[in-house]
C-alpha cells in the first residue's frame, strides 16, 4: 500500500515539474494551485513519516521515500515561488 502512495506521489510529482519546466502552457486555476499545494504538503509529511518507518525495518531501502521526499520539497518550492511571484506582479 505505501509503495503505492509513494508511486503515486511520484507521478503527480513528476507530472507538475515536466508541465513547469517544459512550459506545456497549462494554466493552473487558484482552486488547483491549493489542491497540489495540499497534495504536495501531504506527500512531504507521508515520505518522512515512511522515512522514519523505514529505519525500524531492517531490509526496507527508502529510495523511493527519498525520491518521493525530494521531488514534492521541489514540487512545493516551485509552486510557493510562483504564486508569490505573481502576487508581488499583479498577474
Amino acid at each position: 500500500m505505501k509503495k503505492a502512495l509513494l508511486a503515486i506521489s511520484v507521478i503527480v510529482n513528476l507530472v507538475y515539474l515536466i508541465n513547469v519546466l517544459v512550459d506545456l502552457g497549462i494554466r493552473l486555476s487558484n482552486v488547483m494551485n491549493v489542491i497540489l499545494g495540499s497534495i504536495f504538503v501531504i506527500s512531504i509529511l507521508g515520505a518522512i513519516y515512511f522515512l522514519v518507518k523505514s529505519r525500524q525495518n531492517s531490509g526496507y531501502h527508502p529510495y523511493l521515500s527519498l525520491t518521493v521526499l525530494t521531488l514534492s520539497i521541489a514540487s512545493f518550492a516551485w509552486l510557493a515561488f510562483i504564486n508569490y511571484l505573481s502576487l508581488i506582479m499583479s498577474v
